[in-house]
């Protein structure tokens, strides 16, 4: 005959021991403090940034700060769009050469779309953006 009684009370007495769940609630208590204090020591070094104005520099314009950005990307992505519409006219092309109906529709929107993107970036005064020179 076996014992079950012995093993029933080891069981209960693994689960009912206060002292192990006090400490089992002090160490959830300091990861979570310990977790908040990293995070809130990450953000301060993260947000603590030191500028140094020069006094000899001339003042910079923010607006023309950033006409001259976008004028850069737009230089290029106008780049972009002629070398998408120089590939799209060379499908188009050998489309022709084959007698390809898909493969002329598709030479043809990628012919397109490169001059669409190109005109899109010339035409920055449309949008309120005056294109600075780079």
């Amino acid at each position: 005959m076996e014992n079950k009684t012995t093993l029933a009370v080891k069981d209960t007495a693994k689960h009912t021991n206060p002292i192990k769940g006090f400490f089992s609630a002090l160490n959830a208590k300091r990861k979570k403090i310990a977790l908040s204090i990293s995070t809130m020591m990450t953000m301060a070094m993260m947000s603590a940034v030191t500028a140094f104005a020069d006094g000899d520099a001339p003042a910079v314009d923010g607006e023309a700060a950033f006409n001259n950005v976008i004028g850069f990307f737009a230089t290029w992505i106008g780049r972009i769009g002629l070398v998408v519409a120089f590939v799209g006219g060379i499908m188009f092309a050998l489309a022709i050469k084959n007698d390809d109906a898909e493969a002329k529709t598709r030479g043809l929107m990628t012919l397109a779309s490169g001059f669409v993107v190109f005109a899109l970036t010339l035409s920055l005064d449309l949008f309120g953006i005056t294109a600075g020179t780079v």
